[in-house]
């Protein structure tokens, strides 16, 4: 009897084990969401690590674990590195292939726990964005792991729903602005003297007010013998439906005068920004002033100041779709 039970029992063993060997050695946990933006606006937010941690479904099982990134702030390249407690271990996420406004790859190191790869895609569905999350991992010639495989998605499953839920609320907080295309550099600016010149208006007669401005500046510099320097700028300040504040101003070669006549005498913005180009007519402008805000947001750059405006082109000689002005918005 003993000798049958041991035969039965060693049958069950091989069983399982053939079994386990022929299971899938890859377990794939794959949820999807609807977003209220644009597929652009949820690409270069999945395309960095700097704003994982408001969205990563872990990030609240060990508060104080330490995360670096490491490479290129985005695309391929880009590293995240992370060691914390034993509910999120350690290890290294790479991305290995980006698609603009489609996809990010990404390879998963977990050290002696394995690896993985982790696919986001989008999809457009009209002016919203369905983003899947699947990650395809190995788990390993041990069957044991096949077994363990099967059991993933309902493991994992709720993890990536909850992480596509903080997605969401995250891009959706963005302005809902078009950014395919929209591109912008950080770089590093130097302070020059500058007279300013407080202006107000409301929007049609914002272009009236800067020239008020510039030539109250242009009659400072000839009492003053001062010379321009550099293109006029503009900074923005308070702004609503019916009026917008602003400073008028232009660079010039010295600052040993003293204001006078609604003439200040300043320094510019010294440290680092983000610029963009704009390209057209002036009236254009907030278009992409609102294109700016909403690449900060997706990219993860916190505005330090108010943005400003070097008018490189003078509007008396050059076609009004040809001019040139540069948008800068302080960031740390």
């Amino acid at each position: 009897m003993f000798k049958k039970i041991l035969a039965v029992f060693v049958v069950v063993v091989v069983l399982i084990a053939v079994i386990g060997f022929i299971l899938p050695r890859h377990a794939v946990v794959k949820r999807s969401v609807i977003i209220d933006r644009p597929a652009s606006l949820v690409y270069a937010t999945v395309n960095s690590f700097v704003l994982f941690p408001k969205w990563s479904p872990w990030q609240d099982l060990d508060p104080n674990m330490h995360q670096t990134t490491e490479g290129p702030r985005d695309g391929v390249g880009a590293k995240l590195v992370w060691k914390g407690n034993g509910k999120v271990g350690s290890g290294t996420q790479l991305i290995t292939a980006s698609t603009p406004n489609q996809s990010v790859a990404s390879d998963l190191d977990f050290g002696d726990m394995g690896s993985a790869k982790s696919l986001v895609t989008l999809t457009p569905e009209g002016g919203k964005t369905q983003a899947t999350w699947a990650v395809d991992m190995d788990m390993s010639a041990n069957p044991i792991g096949h077994y363990m495989g099967l059991a993933m998605d309902s493991m994992m499953g709720k993890d990536f729903a909850r992480g596509l839920g903080k997605l969401k609320v995250l891009v959706e907080s963005m302005p809902n602005v078009e950014i395919a295309g929209f591109s912008a550099e950080p770089v590093q600016l130097t302070a020059t003297p500058v007279l300013l010149v407080s202006e107000s208006a409301v929007p049609d007669a914002i272009g009236k007010a800067y020239a008020e401005g510039f030539g109250q500046i242009g009659k400072f510099m000839a009492k003053n013998k001062l010379h321009q320097a550099g293109a006029p700028l503009g900074i923005d300040g308070e702004m609503t439906a019916g009026n917008f504040k602003f400073d008028a101003g232009i660079p010039v070669d010295r600052a040993d005068v003293a204001g006078a006549d609604g003439v200040r005498v300043a320094q510019s913005y010294a440290g680092k920004a983000l610029k963009t180009t704009h390209v057209g007519a002036y009236e254009k402008m907030p278009q992409t002033h609102e294109k700016l805000r909403a690449y900060m947001a997706a990219h993860g750059y916190t505005q330090m100041g108010p943005v400003f405006s070097w008018y490189v082109d003078d509007p008396g000689t050059t076609a009004a779709e040809k001019l040139r002005t540069e948008i800068y918005a302080p960031i740390n």
